[in-house]
């Protein structure tokens, strides 16, 4: 009995010890070689060359804000390897202290790709510094190189020179600027020792039988989701980038319901989304996970922000759609970090760590509802994939929970025991609010809510019939409802405001036309109106620069075709940048700049009263508001299709800011999906009809092509955006847990049986058949196989297939006890081996 005793605890030991050892052991010969493992950027590419001549000096002045821990440089071999030293020596381009500098042999250059030189001592980033690099060959050989620079002048940088012969290019040159050293070390190993201690702490949970199983599935399940958060961190889960901005622009609209702001949020369509200011990081929103995603995700998770609870700035950016159902709990996580002041990293973790809550709460009650089957819950539960979803912003976390509680409550009501005695009101309660609240989440799981018919009548008491219209009328009435967006619609009104900001006047002068006036450029940019003119007046009114570089024009044109930037924001820029915002005291001279800018004229030659005294009344920012209002500037722009638009509310605004956000623009919009004209036909049922031939060779070459990342993304086998493929093994294992899970007890009543099975089957089968006619319906015509089909879409009626649709004579399981035991054990070592195997694939990216 003493033996006993001990057992569970020796067990647990031997297996956490194991998997430490395991863990140690991968981290000597896996992770310990890539701790050396950097982050470099290309400043700018190559395209040409320049040769450099023994003793030569090749110099780049060029801004970086980062580290600088090695510079690499592009070299072409005009004849052969060169042999001799590289010096390579980094200045300050202000003071012109030498800060770094690097001695390179060449014969170690490898043509037409980046030599990397390491920087003795690395220099510390400061925002904004500019420096001088200068490369000098010393030849032992009469074989020279030559360095690469771009075809022209890169935009915003600055031109190469040779001694003091100017290049019409800027040199290439990539920078390391970050190493991920000991924190790799770190992370491996304390993810790998808690994933080792949580498969520990099931195998002594399921030996001592001291935690029930739905406990024991809720802290598994919390657990697990905790270390898929961190090694797939936010902006890592399927389209979670979508899920993400919904869930931030519902907490900035109850931020704005109470802000005491006259702005108001309004209506939001779903190709625009709000944040707070501030909430945003290249690094944390980098979707393909990198060990570097870890560091930047772990390193701000206790970080605050000054900005107020209900600060917001629209963005760009899509969201899934218009119904909030889902969203409402990682909303709220969200509005709370608003309200606490936490950072973006926090507000992030915390809408991630609703969710997975929210799920393991469902799941835990799901296992201790169901009458039979909890082995099928608890895997189904403890998937890769579930667990995945579960801990993300994902629409999926509470729309699984919520299918699992249903399916639960569904056997226990309609197949359970005591079928002749009511639900109690709490049950009966949760399984109605169940169903009301899937059915709308996703259409397609409308035929898992509508097996409540199966429910006897007794079993829903008094007016049974009744109930049970009532309830399918209110699943359909909220699905069409909140998918239509009409109940958003009418429950929301509001109108927009514009937001108005001053700033101070300071006693300086600031000139109201260039320094020089170019009579026949005055004439070209100001006699025709258009876009590439508009933005050279800016040059040249306010910057007194008629010479303006043009890419950069190009790329303000660009910008301002393209949505990025209004006019009115442009002309801010140069306006009130950060060395001219307070620097007006003179309203006539500014009327004259800003107007020439805007409208390539003086509006208030011979008309001053009518303008002057809004500039007295509020300085230069009313007075430019002015401007960009009048009838003749709207219309003007609204000629060249664009909207002239309102000012930021950022006083001053650095145009080399506008320019980055622009970018970011830019980059963001060409990760998400747009359609093109051949995309805008697709198969409808019209379609269909006609081509049912089409139809079907579509299905043949989808099972063909995609049958293994539909096996794969049901149970976990590819991960984040299906770019992190774990091995087959894994994937078998999976499946034959879950066809172990799926195994009935000897001797048991198998329950559903006869119609009721058939039915339950049916609807299965449907909510699978409506999911791939949703992708289908999707599919252009011109696409070989089915559009977005993924394995995950089946996992809300995962249990309900495993119950009904397997056959159940081929095999069975003693007792249902150690049936649990084992398949628990088995799912959380997996579990910690997935954990693992999933840091290796990211590690080696």
């Amino acid at each position: 009995m003493k033996n006993k005793k001990h057992t569970p605890l020796l067990a647990a030991l031997a297996t956490l010890v194991v998997l430490l050892a395991g863990v140690v052991l991968i981290w000597l010969a896996k992770v310990r070689p890539d701790v050396g493992k950097g982050r470099s950027e290309i400043v700018t590419d190559f395209l040409r060359a320049e040769l450099l001549q023994d003793g030569q000096t090749a110099t780049q002045v060029f801004t970086y804000d980062k580290d600088i821990l090695t510079i690499g440089l592009e070299f072409y071999l005009p004849g052969d390897q060169p042999c001799g030293a590289l010096d390579v020596v980094l200045y300050d381009a202000d003071t012109g202290e030498e800060l770094s500098r690097s001695v390179g042999t060449m014969d170690y250059i490898v043509p037409d790709q980046y030599t990397t030189l390491g920087m003795d001592p690395a220099v510390t980033g400061q925002e904004g510094r500019r420096y001088k690099l200068a490369v000098t060959p010393h030849y032992a050989t009469d074989a020279i190189l030559a360095i690469g620079h771009s075809d022209g002048v890169a935009l915003w940088k600055e031109q190469m020179a040779v001694d003091d012969r100017v290049i019409d290019g800027t040199m290439a040159m990539q920078i390391t600027y970050q190493r991920i050293g000991g924190y790799l070390t770190r992370f491996f190993l304390l993810v790998g020792g808690l994933a080792a201690v949580l498969a520990a702490l099931a195998v002594w949970a399921v030996l001592s039988k001291k935690l029930a199983l739905h406990r024991l599935v809720f802290v598994l399940v919390l657990g697990f989701g905790l270390l898929y958060s961190f090694v797939l961190p936010p902006y890592a889960a399927p389209d979670e980038k979508y899920h993400i901005n919904q869930s931030f622009t519902l907490a900035c609209r109850w931020a704005n319901d109470l802000s005491h702001d006259e702005w108001r949020m309004g209506k939001v369509p779903t190709t625009t989304s709000f944040r707070r200011v501030g909430d945003e990081d290249a690094d944390l929103q980098n979707e393909n996970t990198t060990v570097f995603t870890w560091e930047a995700f772990t390193s701000q998770l206790f970080t605050t922000t000054d900005q107020p609870f209900d600060s917001h700035q629209e963005y760009n950016e899509l969201q899934t759609d218009q119904n909030p159902l889902l969203y409402v709990v990682s909303a709220a996580a969200v509005f709370l970090a608003y309200v606490l002041h936490f950072g973006f990293a926090p507000a992030l973790f915390l809408g991630r760590l609703a969710n997975l809550l929210l799920f393991a709460a469902l799941a835990a009650l799901a296992v201790k509802t169901a009458p039979f089957g909890k082995r099928v819950f608890t895997v189904a539960a403890l998937l890769p994939m579930t667990l995945h979803l579960a801990a993300s912003f994902s629409r999926d976390a509470p729309l699984l929970g919520l299918c699992f509680v249903f399916t639960a409550l569904l056997m226990d009501a309609a197949f359970g025991p005591n079928q002749k005695k009511a639900l109690s009101p709490a049950r009966l309660t949760a399984l109605l609010f169940c169903g009301v609240l899937l059915a709308p989440g996703k259409l397609v799981y409308l035929p898992l809510a509508a097996l409540l018919l199966l429910v006897p009548a007794a079993r829903l008491g008094h007016h049974a019939r009744a109930k049970k219209c009532a309830y399918l009328a209110a699943c359909l009435a909220l699905a069409l409802l909140l998918n239509t967006g009409l109940l958003t619609d009418t429950l929301r009104s509001g109108q927009t405001a514009v937001q108005t900001t001053a700033a101070e006047d300071a006693g300086r002068v600031v000139k109201s036309r260039p320094a020089e006036s170019d009579e026949a450029y005055e004439a070209e940019i100001c006699g025709e109106s258009t876009l590439e003119n508009y933005v050279k007046r800016l040059y040249y009114y306010v910057d007194d620069n008629r010479s303006p570089a043009a890419r950069e024009v190009a790329f303000w044109v660009q910008a301002m075709q393209e949505g990025d930037v209004s006019p009115a924001v442009l002309g801010q820029s140069f306006l009130f940048s950060p060395d001219r915002a307070n620097s007006y005291t003179d309203g006539q001279a500014f009327y004259t700049m800003a107007s020439y800018a805007l409208l390539g004229t003086d509006v208030t030659d011979g008309n001053a009263d009518a303008y002057l005294p809004y500039f007295a009344e509020g300085g230069a920012v009313q007075a430019y508001k002015q401007l960009f209002n009048l009838t003749s500037c709207v219309e003007s722009f609204a000629a060249l299709g664009v909207d002239v638009g309102t000012m930021d509310d950022r006083i001053p605004l650095d145009r080399t800011v506008l320019a980055q956000e622009v970018e970011a623009a830019r980059a963001t919009r060409s990760t998400q999906s747009t359609a093109d004209e051949a995309d805008k036909a697709t198969y409808t049922p019209g379609y269909i009809l006609r081509h049912p031939v089409d139809t079907v060779l579509l299905f043949v070459r989808s099972a063909v092509e995609n049958g293994d990342h539909y096996i794969r993304t049901l149970v976990g086998g590819s991960l984040s955006y299906y770019t992190v493929d774990l091995a087959w093994g894994w994937v078998a294992v999976l499946y034959l847990l879950l066809a172990y899970a799926a195994l009935p007890v000897q001797g048991a009543v198998m329950k559903p049986a006869g119609k009721a099975r058939g039915w339950c089957c049916a609807a299965a089968a449907l909510c699978c058949l409506l999911a791939v006619a949703g992708c289908l319906l999707w599919t252009p015509t011109h696409y070989d196989t089915l559009y977005g089909l993924q394995g995950r879409y089946f996992l809300p009626v995962l249990p309900l297939l495993l119950l009904t649709c397997l056959p159940r004579r081929l095999a069975a399981v003693p007792d249902e006890d150690t049936a649990q035991t084992r398949l628990v054990a088995a799912l959380a070592l997996v579990q910690a081996g997935m954990v693992v195997n999933i840091m290796l694939a990211i590690i080696a990216r």
